[in-house]
């Protein structure tokens, strides 16, 4: 028997007998120890040269094509070749000729744009993907061609995360499925692969137990990094840049490849927009039915079996709402603006005169017993024959179990930053000054208030303010009956003829200057009954923002869309 194999027997006897007397925890963790020291053992090498070369095969479905692969042909469409033959000699790694037996890997067209990605200026991708996509395999592929190969012999290391250990195996399992076993060993316990020129990838769950503990990424150096299922790791994407204090050129300049899968949460979605508007990202898509190794009836199957909700969100990759989504109309991609300082023309006055002059904007004011909420908006034209303005909210501000008056006092703060609402030099508001004009919930909330109305607080301050409907008789606060106002802001969002005129803006960073009117307004769904705003009104409601939204609009918008209906102006 060779000296390897009776190490290999005494380091598991030893195992057995350590293992028989601890815990369970501690037998987990030296079982990883043992299984360490028997990979070096039976994986370590005898050869100087290792053969780390690839041909990607570039592949399309085709009944008479030369590969393949299961139940599937394919055609080959083109090859290219990576790596080659490697002097792993300590001091001397290098490669040293071109690959005499390279691993085959094939990839589809959409894949072999995420691995021959190129571009210094956005070195970072967000692929997008669906269900069969082959995500899990673009990033295993991904981190050999943009990692390992690149960096040989430099003792590199790179990152990979998963928000689950599950997560983690399967990418571990794919990545033993498509690398050589000449090419690595794997370090059980630190869950690193550690290539044969001393490069590694370290997989790291991003999954914390509580809230206090840090993050589970501290203490590495990468230098590229690839992150799975990013749309549950949002808390950690930062952590994963601090990460990359190693690469070439800094965080700004390292590899990075991100997969995701469409998420309906607002705070996925604003993480997601804040990469691309970052200019370091690319976006892809990677939808399963467009790969060649999975059978098109697969997909027929499966839209017959599911929603049409559920389809898209699942294998067309697209963001869906609530299913009993209260605002349908709203699309993200075409509700949030960036605001145009030209080009737009600004209309709002215009729009306010009959409730005054010098109206440079319009708010929704929704008082609560635990939010206290303000959103500004103002009317542009956003090219001269445009017939009705487009509304777009500008500011957002939510003051949470605070009093009236801090509440007026930051609304007063973002007015005075637009020029609005100013003092002169005693103090005093400038009366021919531009001003807000907001509209309030017609009830308020005097009762939680014994000893100064809400509506006394702000005129006190010298900001205008009115119920958001009125009475009849058009003397008394009316009511403005949630459906209808539900109904105008769907209608404001996108008419039945297609037509968009509420909009809300983003800063340079791609975030909504709204973000939890957004989050209202993507998250706000009917019980099971079909009725609207029924949740308990709690710090989790989502209704303020809506409201105060539909607060502001009222009585603007309310008439106008009665006589385009062919009903009465009031």
């Amino acid at each position: 028997m060779s000296r390897r194999l009776v190490a290999v027997a005494a380091l598991v006897v030893l195992g057995v007998a350590v293992i028989s007397n601890v815990s369970w925890r501690k037998r987990r963790q030296q079982r990883a120890a043992i299984a360490d020291r028997r990979e070096e053992y039976v994986v370590e090498s005898v050869e100087r040269y290792v053969d780390m070369g690839v041909a990607l095969r570039v592949v399309v479905a085709d009944p008479a094509g030369e590969v393949r692969l299961g139940d599937r042909r394919l055609r080959v469409l083109r090859e290219h070749r990576f790596g080659g033959m490697i002097d792993t000699k300590p001091g001397e790694i290098r490669f040293i000729g071109p690959s005499l037996r390279p691993v085959v890997w094939h990839c589809s067209e959409d894949q072999e744009q995420i691995l021959l990605h190129a571009d210094a200026a956005r070195p970072a991708q967000l692929v997008y993907g669906s269900e069969g996509a082959g995500k899990t395999t673009v990033l295993a592929m991904w981190h050999v061609l943009t990692g390992v190969l690149p960096h040989v012999g430099e003792g590199r290391e790179g990152g990979q995360t998963a928000p689950t250990e599950r997560r983690l195996d399967s990418l571990l399992s794919e990545m033993r499925g498509l690398y050589p076993r000449s090419w690595y060993k794997f370090k059980t316990a630190r869950k690193v692969l550690e290539f044969a020129d001393g490069t590694a990838i370290r997989l790291v769950s991003t999954h914390k137990q509580s809230t206090a503990q840090g993050s589970p990424l501290q203490s590495f150096n990468w230098s590229w990094a690839g992150e799975d299922e990013g749309q549950d790791s949002t808390a950690e994407h930062d952590n994963v840049t601090a990460r990359l204090r190693e690469a070439r050129g800094g965080a700004s300049r390292a590899p990075r490849l991100m997969t995701a899968t469409a998420k309906d949460e607002t705070a996925w979605r604003n993480a997601r927009d804040k990469l691309e508007a970052s200019g370091l990202w690319a976006r892809r898509t990677l939808l399963g039915t467009r790969s060649p190794f999975i059978d098109p009836d697969h997909w027929v199957a499966m839209e017959r079996s599911m929603s049409e909700r559920e389809y898209r969100r699942r294998v067309l990759a697209a963001d869906v709402g609530p299913e009993r989504m209260l605002y349908p109309s709203y699309e993200r991609e075409k509700t949030l603006v960036r605001r145009a300082e030209l080009g737009w023309i600004d209309v709002t006055k215009n729009e306010l005169r009959p409730w005054g002059a010098n109206f440079a904007a319009l708010v929704g004011h929704d008082p609560g017993t635990l939010f206290d909420v303000s959103l500004v908006l103002k009317a542009f034209l956003f090219h001269p024959r445009q017939v009705r303005p487009n509304w777009v909210v500008i500011g957002e501000i939510t003051t949470e179990q605070s009093t009236t008056e801090l509440h007026v006092v930051k609304l007063l703060e973002l007015a005075r930053r637009d020029n609005m609402n100013l003092l002169d030099r005693m103090g005093k508001q400038i009366v021919d000054g531009d001003r807000m004009l907001v509209r309030a919930d017609p009830y308020g909330n005097t009762d939680m208030r014994p000893d100064r109305t809400v509506y006394t607080v702000f005129r006190n301050a010298g900001i205008t303010i009115h119920p958001a409907a009125y009475s009849e008789e058009g003397t008394k606060p009316g009511r403005i009956p949630r459906e209808g106002g539900i109904d105008l802001v769907n209608t404001l969002l996108c008419n039945a003829a297609g037509e968009r005129r509420l909009y809300i803006a983003i800063d340079e960073l791609g975030q909504p200057v709204a973000p939890r009117l957004v989050k209202s307004l993507e998250a706000s769904e009917r019980d099971a009954g079909g009725r609207a705003e029924t949740q308990r009104k709690d710090r989790f409601d989502l209704s303020h923002w809506a409201a105060a939204l539909r607060y502001a609009l009222w009585a603007v918008e309310r008439p106008r869309s009665q006589l385009f209906a062919g009903g009465m102006s009031t």
